[in-house]
């Protein structure tokens, strides 16, 4: 072998070897190995005059640095050299490969070969941005988080099946019963999912997170489509309280006509959620989001009432804002606190 490949091959594997001893993600790492596989060909091609034995050293060098970087990872969580990194913040990192890639959830590294799982690091790994700041500079939303992770809050404008949800920008009206908003149509967050989606409704507050991996405009429509998605459910419904607008009415008002629910004594009664969140009951009966199993959870007791004959006609339940007769002919009866409940109410 002449001194000159000889000089090309030993700085070449010096490239080689350095560019593995370097341990966190850099270019540079890269560059090195790149530029090593190179000079090691041209040394193969100086000594043998061969382009195909040096074009096989070139492609060798390759499989087995890819190899080598690969087996490094498993073996020693060393962040590959064959990758490219995305910085969604401090705490999340993705390091892209051929055919896997790495989530670095703070430091814990993931593997996900086939590019298969969704969002995996902590929730709280991410800011939270509310949908009308992310959407407010929408010419510049692509450039500043393509292919990154975020974390948008918002409410829900659409649901195809269980194939994809939307978020628009919003603003209140004046009616804000029900979680209702006005909608922007003009600028959109498209979330697809992988997962059933039968237990959110339209205008439901819910908390996306996802990848953003294309923009598109659609008719004059912004499409922001966000894959690898994961859903987070609002807190905000895990609690509430009853408001109650009592009447002096004494006639059974029907209440949800399909499923027998009357209102004796009382206008209507909300679910307070919290001071913007405000939902009728009977719309959330109509959307079977409650039942009456879920309401006479708070009754404080229970009350069986017998006609004339001793039969068994009603079950009366006290609970802290209205009370309940439930009859056995299915009628439903949500009561003023004041009103006396009797069997004739169920024949009524």
């Amino acid at each position: 072998m002449n001194k000159k490949s000889l000089v090309l091959l030993i700085i070449g594997f010096l490239l080689l070897i350095v560019a593995f001893i370097i341990s966190s993600y850099n270019i540079i790492k890269l560059i090195f190995l790149l530029v090593g596989i190179i000079l090691c060909s041209i040394g193969i091609y100086v000594n043998y005059k061969n382009y195909i034995t040096s074009i096989l050293v070139c492609l060798f060098l390759l499989i087995a640095s890819y190899g080598i970087d690969t087996f490094l990872f498993y073996k020693f969580d060393k962040i590959p050299i064959f990758v490219y990194e995305v910085v969604s913040n401090n705490k999340v990192k993705v390091y892209n490969s051929l055919f896997y890639r790495i989530f670095d959830c703070n430091n814990s590294l993931i593997l996900d070969y086939g590019y298969k799982k969704n969002y995996v690091c902590d929730n709280l790994a991410l800011d939270q941005i509310d949908i009308n700041e992310f959407l407010s500079d929408f010419e510049n939303v692509y450039e500043k988080y393509n292919n990154k992770f975020v974390k948008i809050t918002g409410k829900i404008s659409k649901i195809s099946g269980n194939d994809y949800l939307e978020l628009n920008s919003y603003t209140l009206g004046e009616n804000k019963l029900n979680g209702y908003v006005n909608f922007n149509s003009n600028y959109i967050v498209r979330v697809k999912v992988n997962e059933n989606l039968s237990k959110y409704r339209i205008y439901d507050d819910i908390t996306v997170i996802g990848r953003l991996e294309s923009m598109k405009v659609d008719n004059g429509v912004f499409i922001f489509e966000l894959v690898d998605s994961k859903l987070i459910a609002s807190n905000v419904y895990d609690s509430f309280e009853y408001e109650v607008i009592n009447s002096d009415d004494k006639d059974l008002i029907s209440y949800v006509n399909l499923q027998n629910y009357y209102l004796y004594g009382i206008n209507t009664i909300y679910l307070k959620y919290s001071n913007d969140t405000i939902y009728e009951l009977n719309y959330l009966i109509t959307d079977s989001r409650i039942t009456l199993d879920d309401i006479l959870k708070d009754a404080n007791s229970e009350e069986i009432l017998r006609n004339e004959e001793g039969e068994i006609v009603a079950n009366k339940y006290i609970l802290k804002k209205f009370n309940i007769l439930v009859c056995n002919n299915d009628k439903k009866i949500i009561a003023n606190k004041d009103y006396n409940l009797g069997v004739d109410l169920c024949d009524n």
